[in-house]
């Protein structure tokens, strides 16, 4: 009732709602900051999943081609957007998880929806829901109108984001 959720086995708490609009990577880090800022539910210590806490809320037996739902579990708020092929999606949520200096304009998001590429002429969810890729941090999507990659990957540059913060699993048992 608190429009958090508590997951014991990992020792996270998960804000129930997203970001309710794509943020580049640095408005998403801006934007938790001004959650902690606001002690949103009650908390100041919101932070971006790193990729491996993100994936581990994926729900691989949901996806928009299935179930018609995002790829997770519907105790969870995902905000519905129009993907690439104008069809009713589910977004794919930033995580802090970085690239290297050699790469450090990208970072790790994770799809909750379908996950588009450009291939054999048009827009095709190449990879599926629960697949984690890498956008640029910044920039404009339109630099990319067919994609990046063998795959054309989307790049959409403005991903959601999902806050996360971490508990001790033993004050939830």
């Amino acid at each position: 009732g608190d429009q958090t959720i508590t997951d014991a086995a990992t020792g996270l708490m998960w804000s129930k709602e997203d970001s309710r609009k794509g943020l580049n990577w640095q408005e998403a880090l801006a934007w938790v900051q001004a959650q902690n800022q606001e002690n949103f539910l009650g908390h100041n210590d919101w932070r971006l999943p790193n990729a491996k806490e993100l994936q581990s809320i994926v729900d691989y037996t949901r996806s928009p081609d299935t179930t018609q739902s995002a790829a997770i579990d519907p105790v969870f708020t995902c905000t519905p957007i129009t993907n690439e092929a104008g069809q009713e999606d589910y977004p794919c949520y930033w995580t802090g998880t970085t690239h290297g200096e050699s790469v450090g304009r990208a970072a790790i998001y994770v799809s909750f929806g379908r996950s588009m590429g450009f291939m054999f002429g048009d827009w095709r969810d190449v990879h599926g829901a629960g697949s984690q890729r890498s956008d640029p941090k910044i920039g404009d999507p339109a630099d990319y109108p067919q994609g990046r990659g063998p795959q054309g990957d989307a790049i959409r540059i403005y991903n959601f984001a999902r806050l996360v913060r971490s508990i001790d699993p033993q004050s939830v048992r």
